[in-house]
């Protein structure tokens, strides 16, 4: 027991560990901008894309890969002759009014339109230079717009009734052409509240309002105001306050205080000082760990307590320039800084260490630091010097601890849609889930789909727009995927409370002459038609009340399993007993019946021999099932997959192992123009075989041609899909995973993981082991299917050792990981051969044979004279001054 909570304990540390690693693709991606003027602020924009401001007032719009979208000039000012250029200080967002705010160095603040940057409206008259500006919501529709100045003063403007409050302002005097409310009469216009305080003793250098403490976060290169965090609307204490409307009643008037005199300073109480050494450039605040953090000139990253303003608990050394960006990020674990030599350093805040130093020279980003951004969405880091780019962090890391599965519970059916490409997978938790077959995209999701049962079976319509889904309890459902997320259209059976005698095995969707059907199968030889066109009573009482379907149910001896259809009017079913019907679903006559073929090639100890269940039957549509061909194919019984014609009382036209190693096959699947056949045995391996000339002419004495076999999951293999079309495989297990595959048995992904793919780029393919891959070329009986293969010992131990499933954990056992190696070291064997030198030939003795070191040759020492002469420096260098000693 404490051996295994040791082995916890240092999994868990390890998991901690990789998950504090970090680190960013280097080179960084560079791009050139149109911008010839430093660069103000990156801002994200509603979709998805980065604004970026010029101090000209060029902005750009770039997606986040850093591909130039549009620009334009805002400033049109700077585009006339003859006219004194205008600067941008600062800009901010406001997303939710669909705004763009710039201050400008003539004391303006303009408001512009965001979809298409048409002026909208300004503020004019500020009393200093907005340096740095924010806008943040305080209310419901409530806004607070504050900037901080050269005078080290913030000054807050709020905004109630926003959307009308701006529009109001459309209506001002037109300057500018643009139309302007004056700041000295912005309050008696309405719903606008003016603030100003005195704060810094030099300029602003960040400011920040934060509305989870109704207060502003400003910082200053000066080092008794370095950093200050104080309340937005003055003091909370009642005396205090009365005392200050007094006496600023009988100094001086409002209109005083606007026009140039010294704004007053908060109550000491209302505000915390942090004082650092030569100022604050940047900060970060993060109110759900309580976490600030400074840096500066001094190169220092400090970390504080927000309310314990002494002193900070932890110094970060590391930086050799001041510090111009900080960013608390990955749920509130790291520290992003960036200096002004192009530094990139990322700190863990509990270990107080430096987890990654990018410098210059790894990343390519050079020049004067202008802005950063730090994206959480993108996972990425905008730099804009000279140039404009990009440090794209690497999350290879981030869940490899776990594997990724595609549903909490065991994926017990899936299929493919080829009309719209998409993979439909079931689970036992009654979860349906819609991927996309190429990105791996989760489209839609439904939970609950039969309530808390079981989905056993699927079937999609000859549309691709329907689906129908059969549950353990018996019940049976149609779908629509026609839509963004998937609708029960209606329930055409009922969930029973006895769920064993009703449970559903299989269904098809069956197209027969002019009329299709859904056809379903389940225990107590259950046989279920449901005419797709309801509006048609006759077909109703035709069908679901015929009496031949009960006598077809007395046909079969045992347990209904599974059933497919063949146009135009054939279905056949098979039993657990391994017994096929074949019938007219228009007259009920039964056209054969098939039994189990005798094998005497399998082996009756791998316990494959007296398996006689039918688990999959499936009609080859493109062939004639009246010429001399075979039309259907029954995975099983024995381990067998077997090719039946059928117009002459049923007939074996080809039979050959499922598996290589006598296992019973699992599932069995063929694609959609008949060409290639997939299986999965009990064994977790998937084969694929050629099968577009197999048994079309008469029987085979020989299997089909084996295309390729590799082992896809660790657990039991509920589904094998293959797409032709895109030469992709998909398989399901009960270990959650639904997993996609090339035809040569690459892997591709997991439906359900964090990345992903393009299947068309094989770059974008995840690179992962399969438990235990088999090429054709390796695989022992690839060029022999005929023949039964005697597995190796390892197989064997695969065979008696087989784990059983629990839950949804998903174990790699030892003995998979053991075989791996072993393919590993036999495949590089020759090549290890040919580098080696040739060898020894071993020495023998009576008592056995001798020991490495025993081994070693024995060669004499060569005798050499004790008279050695000393060189002499100075001889050989012909010098005047013989220096030798």
């Amino acid at each position: 027991m404490s051996l295994k909570l040791e082995n916890c304990d240092v999994l868990e540390i390890h998991q901690q560990q990789r998950k504090r690693r970090v680190s960013f693709h280097l080179p960084a991606m560079v791009a050139d901008t149109p911008h010839r003027e430093p660069l103000i602020q990156i801002s994200p924009m509603p979709d998805n894309t980065l604004l970026v401001v010029g101090q000209d007032g060029l902005i750009s719009v770039w997606n986040p890969d850093l591909k130039l979208k549009k620009n334009r000039f805002i400033l049109d000012e700077n585009k006339q002759q003859n006219r004194k250029m205008k600067w941008v200080a600062d800009c901010t967002l406001m997303p939710q009014y669909n705004k763009l705010i710039i201050g400008t160095c003539d004391r303006e603040l303009r408001f512009y339109e965001l979809s298409n940057f048409e002026p909208y409206c300004q503020i004019i008259g500020l009393e200093t230079l907005p340096l740095h500006l924010g806008c943040s919501t305080r209310d419901t529709d409530e806004c607070v717009v504050y900037f901080g100045d050269e005078q080290g003063c913030i000054n807050i403007i709020f905004i109630s009734r926003v959307a009308e409050t701006i529009r109001n302002w459309t209506k001002c005097q037109i300057v500018d052409d643009i139309p302007s409310v004056s700041m000295d009469i912005i309050e008696s216009v309405g719903h606008v509240k003016y603030i100003r305080w005195k704060v810094h003793n030099d300029w602003v250098t960040q400011i920040r309002y934060v509305h989870t403490i109704d207060s502003i976060i400003s910082s200053s290169n000066d080092d008794y105001t370095a950093l200050v965090i104080g309340c937005v609307e003055g003091t909370k204490n009642m005396q205090k306050r009365l005392k200050d409307l007094m006496d600023s009643s009988s100094t001086r008037s409002k209109r005083s205080m606007l026009s140039g005199n010294v704004p007053p300073k908060r109550n000491i109480s209302d505000e915390s000082l942090f004082k650092v050494k030569r100022g604050v450039k940047a900060f970060d605040f993060c109110k759900e760990g309580n976490i600030l953090v400074t840096g500066g000139l001094d190169r220092i990253v400090r970390i504080w307590n927000p309310y314990v303003p002494g002193w900070p608990t932890g110094l970060l050394r590391g930086h050799s320039s001041p510090i111009t960006f900080l960013q608390i990020a990955d749920e509130n674990s790291k520290i992003y800084s960036v200096s002004t030599d192009c530094t990139v350093m990322v700190w863990d805040i509990e270990e107080h260490t430096c987890l990654i130093n990018v410098i210059s020279k790894a990343s390519q980003i050079r020049g004067e630091i202008a802005t950063c951004f730090f994206s959480p969405h993108f996972r990425a880091l905008y730099i804009a010097t000279d140039s404009f780019s990009m440090l794209q962090l690497q999350d290879n890391v981030t869940h490899a601890d776990l594997p990724s599965v595609s549903h909490k519970e065991p994926v017990t059916c899936c299929q493919y849609n080829q009309y719209l490409e998409q993979v439909v997978s079931c689970s036992e938790g009654s979860v349906i889930k819609i991927w996309d077959l190429l990105t791996g995209k989760l489209v839609s999701e439904v939970r609950g789909a039969h309530g808390s049962s079981a989905i056993n079976c699927l079937a999609l319509d000859n549309t691709g727009n329907r689906m129908f889904s059969g549950a353990k309890d018996g019940s049976l459902k149609e779908w629509d995927l026609n839509s963004t997320s998937i609708s029960c259209l209606k329930t055409l059976k009922e969930a029973v409370p006895d769920s064993s005698t009703e449970r559903q095995y299989d269904c098809t969707y069956a197209w027969l002459h002019n009329n299709r059907f859904m056809i379903s199968v389940g225990c107590d030889k259950h046989i279920t038609i449901y005419p797709d066109q309801q509006d048609s009573a006759v077909l109703e009482n035709q069908y679901l009340n015929s009496t031949w379907i009960g006598e077809l149910r007395n046909r079969h001896k045992d347990e209904i399993l599974c059933v497919a259809s063949f146009p135009p009017n054939l279905v056949a079913s098979s039993s657990s007993g391994g017994e096929i019907f074949i019938w007219n679903v228009i007259s009920g006559t039964v056209i054969c019946s098939i039994n189990a073929p005798k094998h005497e090639g399998l082996s009756t100890e791998t316990g494959s021999s007296d398996d006689l269940i039918i688990k999959r039957l499936i009609f080859l549509n493109s062939r004639d099932w009246k010429n001399e061909c075979a039309v259907l194919v029954a995975s099983g019984p024995k381990g067998l997959i077997t090719f039946w014609h059928i117009s002459d009382g049923g007939k074996v036209f080809g039979s050959f192992p499922g598996s290589h190693y006598e296992a019973a096959v699992r599932d069995m699947a063929i694609s959609e123009d008949d060409s290639t056949l997939c299986a999965a045995d009990q064994l977790f391996y998937v084969y694929i075989w050629n099968i577009s000339q197999y048994a079309l002419h008469g029987p085979e004495a020989q299997p089909p041609p084996l295309i390729h076999c590799w082992r896809a999951h660790s657990y039991d293999i509920t589904r094998v899909v293959p797409v032709v079309k895109h030469k992709l495989v998909v398989t399901s297990s009960v270990d959650c995973t639904v997993r996609l595959w090339s035809m040569k048995g690459e892997p591709i992904g997991t439906f359900g993981q964090s990345e992903l793919w393009d299947a068309k780029k094989r770059e974008s393919w995840k690179d992962q082991q399969s438990d235990s891959r088999v090429n054709k070329d390796e695989s022992p009986s690839a060029c022999d299917c005929g023949a039964p293969h005697k597995p190796s010992s390892e197989e064997e131990n695969i065979k008696s050792d087989r784990p059983e499933f629990v839950g949804i954990s998903v174990p790699m056992d030892d003995k998979d990981i053991a075989e791996e190696l072993y393919l590993r070291n036999r495949s590089h064997s020759a090549q290890r051969v040919k580098m080696l030198g040739p060898k020894q030939v071993e020495l023998h003795q009576t008592c056995g044979k001798l020991n490495a070191y025993q081994s070693l040759q024995i060669c004499d020492l060569m005798s050499v004279t004790t008279n050695v002469r000393r060189p002499n420096p100075a001889e050989e260098l012909n010098d005047l001054y013989d220096l030798a000693f």
